[in-house]
């Protein structure tokens, strides 16, 4: 048996520049890998079959996780069969790209266990046939995303991000945010430099995320958390991707912690989660 964290990202800024023809955005992202995530197991089986503990998720071919199946055993050969585990934290249609992360973890374990020894470019392509955010975890921790963000380029960040994390129990499409006649393109020229070492002043002047405007007057819970957060003492609070979760980033870990006692008193109906960005 193979096990592995299949974590969870936040974006750390989110630019939409442009719609493209093939019904997608492009997009200028910074991914940040961070330390709350599901557990993938894969062990030796007559058969491959996904089971699920935790939050609900599909368990058949719409998984995620089985349609990486699929083109490994259509295109890689992939001839043995695996029981495939995931003990779900991460919520679905948060905007923290749990699926993504779990079709990304299990094809690295799959690789792995079977040897099949592919290059990253090969993991690469597979990933991105099932999903934008999804080769991002194969150059975890950071990585700045542009075209649909599957064109990635690694990059690092110092200090250590500490971060709060409030999810009101929302599902919101990406898909649906992103065809929202209120959302507002940032013109190519207007984006920030991109750097290889981003500090903790880079991140907050870059801080934006072009979907959160038309979703925030959509779902007035959102800012109302995102000033919350703020409220606590962080430095600056966002929506990551097209939500529903909120984040904040905070100077350091004591006033996150202090912070995350009282944000969880006062959203104890919500998911509200302490993380870090993952260390490698």
């Amino acid at each position: 048996m193979l096990s592995a964290p299949s974590y969870g990202k936040v974006n750390l800024f989110l630019y939409v520049t442009a719609k493209r023809d093939d019904g997608y955005h492009d997009i200028s992202t910074l991914f940040c890998a961070i330390d709350f995530y599901d557990t993938i197991k894969i062990s030796p089986s007559q058969k491959t079959f996904l089971e699920n503990t935790g939050i609900g998720i599909p368990v058949g071919k719409d998984n995620i996780v089985m349609a990486v199946d699929e083109i490994l055993r259509k295109e890689y050969h992939l001839n043995k069969h695996y029981k495939i585990s995931i003990h779900k934290r991460i919520p679905v249609g948060a905007g923290l790209a749990g699926g993504s992360s779990n079709a990304c973890t299990y094809l690295e374990l799959v690789d792995k266990a079977a040897q099949l020894n592919r290059t990253l470019e090969q993991k690469h392509a597979v990933l991105e046939c099932v999903g934008s955010d999804a080769p991002f975890f194969l150059y975890k921790p950071f990585a700045v995303g542009s075209g649909r963000g599957e064109l990635l380029t690694p990059v690092k960040v110092e200090p250590r991000l500490h971060f709060i994390l409030i999810n009101p129990g929302i599902f919101i499409s990406a898909a649906s945010a992103c065809t929202d006649e209120k959302l507002q393109l940032t013109p190519p020229g207007d984006l920030p430099k991109i750097l290889n070492l981003y500090g903790m002043a880079d991140i907050l002047a870059a801080m934006k995320n072009d979907l959160q405007p038309p979703i925030f007057l959509n779902y007035p819970v959102l800012p109302e958390i995102c000033s919350s957060i703020e409220a606590a003492g962080d430095l600056k609070a966002m929506m990551s991707r097209a939500g529903s979760t909120v984040f904040g980033i905070f100077a350091d870990s004591i006033s996150r912690d202090t912070a995350y006692a009282q944000l969880q008193q006062k959203y104890a109906k919500y998911l509200v989660i302490k993380a870090d960005s993952v260390l490698l």
